[in-house]
């Protein structure tokens, strides 16, 4: 297994678990949001208070937690993580200080030194989510760059409008920071907005695109907050505190799951969120049903603070709408943008995928081609050795036999004994070579079949006729005979290695029984012989090339008799108890 191999595919995270319980989590912090019409500010604060500030810092511990992690690593992206740990840490002072002033403290000025921190929060967040494109930096197009800056200034141009127009009049340090926050919020969310685009084009990591959504709803707060607050309708549980709220969450269970890939060798897992190996059908399968959640949470807490919410001045259905439209016309965007790549992005895809096929295709046949060339030559090299050692013994026989016939007088009668035996040696010997001359030519040429139609009872006891049965074994055949169709000459050469062997099986004698039945649309022949078998651990083995349990063999011969049945389009197996092997035929092999 190579080192890719053993990557593990993200078994460390479910992420559907993930999204669900993400889902249950942000539905509800909603819920808890829709007590608001019915509390005073006071009763409220018990929800609102721990709300922001358990979750920006539990942010910023993640944060710091997966910053050391990197670290320790020494992975490209500490820099940015570290960076994001200081802008999560602005955003929890900010939000302290910001409750200090709406529940314990005496007035809101503007600027406060809450509204200093959010400000500061915009640069290391930023270039956190530079930092995180850096990857596919030079593959994403100068449309994409364009479309985002283009959507990024659709919300920029009327908040910094509206804030300008709200501070005329106003010292230059608070009109400073008051136009500071849709100018860097707009800048923040054109990265934001490129990752999601490329999040079609390329596999990214799941939290990797929590991350992305989390920053797109902070930018739509920012601005749904922007025009809430210029006409005054702004108020402790407003529907934007939840936006502000999902995109803690959002980022702190990113942040988890990046936790969880930090586990991966750094080799691995260098690329962060952009990986060949860590790869989601991400929009489909989890950005989408997350966008539906969250609109529709945010329509629902809007309609019924719009319902049951007053303030002391009554809040427009339209400001209260503001933020679902903003943040509706975002996502509608980009799936609009996502649709029209889309047939394109499934062609280029589909041109990758036969590439690599066709790549894995050829691979595999020159290892294959490679490993055949290897085992086979493995083979020869141990059939070679096998027939020298197996071939000298009857040579050897032979020869002595050839040298005594030279000292034989030379008017010696063929009927004489002495010569009758040597002449049965060299028989017997010139025998054994043949035969195992055969198990090598069975084995590997494979000649077409020559069907005909045979009677099996037949063709078996034309094969009994061409062995010397030995007189302390009885050979029978029994069943009712059966025509098949099939190569006599190539199942003759079975019938014999088969009889052999349980002839070889009962060297103190015995019975041998080769019984004909058929089922269906086979014929099946077993040959049965009482001796004591092939051992358990032998009986898967008996039909691989080469395996013998014999001292005198090739161990070829099972193996040509499995090949010759399989050509037939039959089967051949082995049991013991007794010992049988059994062949089935069909009864027309065409």
């Amino acid at each position: 297994m190579s080192k890719n191999d053993s990557l593990p595919k993200l078994d460390f995270v479910n992420t559907k678990s993930v999204l669900t319980f993400l889902i249950i989590t942000l539905v509800s912090i909603t819920l808890l949001y829709q007590v608001r019409p019915f509390v005073d500010d006071a009763q409220f604060a018990w929800i609102s208070v721990p709300a922001y500030l358990f979750s920006t810092a539990i942010l910023t511990i993640v944060a710091i937690v997966v910053g050391i992690k990197l670290y320790k690593q020494k992975h490209y992206q500490t820099k940015g993580f570290f960076l994001f740990a200081i802008g999560a840490v602005f955003w929890f002072i900010a939000e302290f200080i910001w409750l200090m002033y709406d529940h314990i403290w005496d007035g809101s000025p503007f600027p406060s030194e809450a509204d200093i921190f959010y400000v500061a929060a915009y640069p290391p967040m930023t270039t956190f989510l530079f930092i995180s494109l850096k990857p596919v930096l030079n593959s994403v197009s100068r449309n994409v760059w364009l479309f985002a800056i283009a959507l990024a200034a659709s919300f920029l141009f009327p908040s910094v409008t509206a804030a300008y127009d709200d501070m005329l009049g106003e010292d230059a340090f608070p009109t400073a920071i008051a136009l500071a926050y849709p100018i860097m919020g707009s800048i923040q969310v054109v990265p934001a907005i490129v990752g999601i685009m490329y999040l079609a084009k390329k596999g990214a990591n799941f939290s990797w695109m929590l991350i992305l959504f989390g920053f797109i709803i902070y930018g739509t707060a920012d601005t749904f907050f922007l025009f809430a607050e210029l006409d005054g309708t702004y108020y402790d549980g407003h529907p934007v505190d939840l936006l502000w709220l999902y995109t803690y969450i959002l980022l702190i269970f990113a942040f988890y799951i990046r936790y969880k890939i930090s586990k991966i060798p750094t080799t691995e897992q260098h690329a962060m969120f952009f990986s060949e190996k860590v790869q989601f059908e991400t929009i489909s399968k989890f950005g989408i049903p997350l966008t539906l959640a969250i609109i529709t949470m945010v329509i629902g807490i809007s309609l019924i603070h719009s319902i049951f919410m007053e303030t002391d001045e009554q809040i427009t259905s339209q400001n209260i709408m503001l933020g679902v439209v903003a943040m509706l016309a975002v996502f509608a965007a980009i799936v609009l943008t996502l649709n029209k790549n889309l047939s394109r992005l499934v062609k280029v895809r589909t041109e990758e995928l036969v590439e690599q096929k066709e790549s894995l295709e050829r691979l595999v046949d020159e290892k294959t081609r490679e490993i055949l060339k290897s085992e086979r030559l493995s083979a020869i090299g141990e059939l070679s050795g096998r027939l020298a050692h197996d071939l000298r013994n009857p040579l050897s026989v032979m020869k002595m036999s050839v040298d005594l016939l030279k000292e034989t007088p030379p008017d010696t009668k063929l009927s004489d004994p002495t010569l009758s035996k040597r002449l049965d040696l060299m028989e017997k010997s010139i025998d054994r070579i043949a035969h195992q001359v055969d198990d090598v030519l069975d084995f590997v040429r494979l000649s077409p079949l020559k069907l005909v139609q045979v009677s099996v009872r037949d063709t078996i006891q034309n094969s009994i006729n061409k062995i010397n049965v030995p007189d302390n074994i009885h050979l029978r055949i029994s069943g009712k005979d059966l025509e098949i169709k099939c190569d006599p000459v190539k199942l003759d050469a079975v019938f014999l290695n088969l009889l052999v062997n349980a002839i070889q099986a009962l060297p103190d004698g015995g019975e041998i029984e080769v019984k004909i039945s058929q089922k269906n649309n086979l014929a099946i022949l077993d040959f049965i012989d009482s001796g004591e078998g092939v051992s358990d651990e032998n009986l898967g083995k008996v039909f691989e090339p080469l395996f013998t349990t014999k001292q005198k063999g090739t161990g070829l011969g099972l193996s040509s008799c499995k090949s010759v049945v399989e050509q037939h389009n039959g089967t051949i197996s082995i049991k013991n108890n007794p010992s049988t092997f059994t062949v089935f035929l069909p009864i027309d092999s065409e």
